[in-house]
């Protein structure tokens, strides 16, 4: 445990067990049928699938301890009547401190970048990822820098598939499972399948649950430019936290409607700029393409405008920029909660196979990878 979260001492109360931790100058406190409610005893708790047991709705609010102590890493709760011990370890206890990390969230070692020469990210060859040797190096990159690359791709669904399957696994959507993307293709009318420049952005903005992921293998490439373009969202949004509090405020606050619509769609969904869980930013989104009208009190329209417009400066200055080709058989993959991607205008082919990959399964896979780090 972190020393802030350390218990210290364990004090009962009439309605509640206070737990004070190293430092603190609060306890918390965890009333008794809360305590009953989340017990990892064998009645209350199963340990294989993290499920509860206990019958929540028919614990007693009034139920009082008839002793209690914490030894061998846990409090343990008796209780008067037939009622089976609770115990609490210390790390669940911990977990609930304000100041721990969440318990919920992947490891946090995300490094935020303001510029290419602060990466360094592997290009890990596709027969390491297939034999599964290489998956950690692809994970590494994608929590630290919110994307990584691959060489040696077999460049057609089932390969874009395979390669997938090794974080977690394809999220169908509109486009379908894996889809293929160049400008010579006419299934859907969205600015992606072009030529020109396209600038950096999150996909899925019109979905509740945006696109956790997003993998395109290159399957041919001839002409100039297209080079892809990545900005790290954590960055810009730590930059504007620093630099302009008032926009930082309102892109966290403000909630900003986007929409997609074909023959047989109409996609809406709503969620801020920059999305916060407590004080720490777990989502960027950012599609000036697909954004829907919406209005404010003017003075508060007028103060978005000109926020959403610092943003906008932010991840359109190169200088900020991760740039690289693709060529026949790299693989780019990418955190769209975090990073924004887009594209240089280019000539001649460029062909790719593309799908979306969901965000708790790299969360899963980074939580699962660190329980089992020593």
């Amino acid at each position: 445990m972190d020393a802030v979260s350390t218990i210290d001492r364990i004090e009962p109360t009439e309605d509640e067990l206070h737990v004070w931790f190293t430092g603190a100058d609060r306890p918390l406190a965890l009333p008794w049928f809360w305590i009953r409610d989340h017990s990892r005893d064998p009645s209350a708790y199963d340990p294989h699938t993290g499920q509860r047991a206990v019958d929540s709705f028919a614990i007693d609010h009034g139920l009082r301890p008839a002793a209690v102590d914490r030894t061998d890493g846990a409090i343990r709760v008796r209780w008067p009547d037939d009622t089976p011990p609770s115990v609490l370890p210390d790390d669940l206890v911990a977990a609930l401190h304000p100041a721990a990390s969440d318990p919920l969230a992947p490891p946090p070692i995300a490094t935020p970048w303001h510029s290419a020469d602060e990466v360094s990210v592997t290009r890990v060859p596709y027969a390491e990822i297939a034999d599964g040797a290489g998956v950690d190096a692809l994970l590494d990159d994608l929590a630290r820098f919110g994307f990584g690359l691959v060489s040696g791709a077999r460049a057609d669904e089932a390969g874009t598939t395979a390669l997938a399957d090794a974080i977690g696994y394809v999220r169908r959507s509109i486009y379908g499972d894996v889809w293929p993307l160049s400008s010579e293709l006419t299934d859907h009318a969205d600015t992606a399948y072009g030529q020109s420049y396209l600038e950096p952005h999150t996909d899925g903005t019109y979905c509740h649950d945006g696109p956790g992921l997003q993998l395109f293998v290159c399957a041919e490439r001839t002409g100039t430019g297209g080079e892809s373009i990545l900005v790290d969202g954590f960055a810009v949004a730590e930059t504007l936290r620093r630099t302009d509090p008032e926009a930082y405020e309102l892109l966290t606050t403000v909630s900003v409607p986007a929409h997609y619509r074909e023959p047989g769609v109409d996609l809406r969904a709503s969620r801020p700029t920059i999305r916060l869980e407590g004080d720490a930013v777990v989502q960027v989104s950012f599609n000036n393409y697909d954004r829907s009208p919406f209005v404010l009190a003017p003075d508060r329209l007028r103060a978005w405008y000109r926020a959403y417009g610092a943003f906008h400066r932010l991840i359109t200055d190169r200088t900020t920029w991760w740039l690289g080709r693709l060529e026949p058989g790299d693989a780019l993959i990418f955190d769209n909660w975090r990073c924004l991607h887009g594209r240089m205008g280019y000539t001649g082919r460029r062909r790719f196979y593309g799908c979306y990959l969901n965000h708790e399964d790299l969360e899963s896979r980074l939580r699962v990878r660190s329980a089992a780090t020593p």
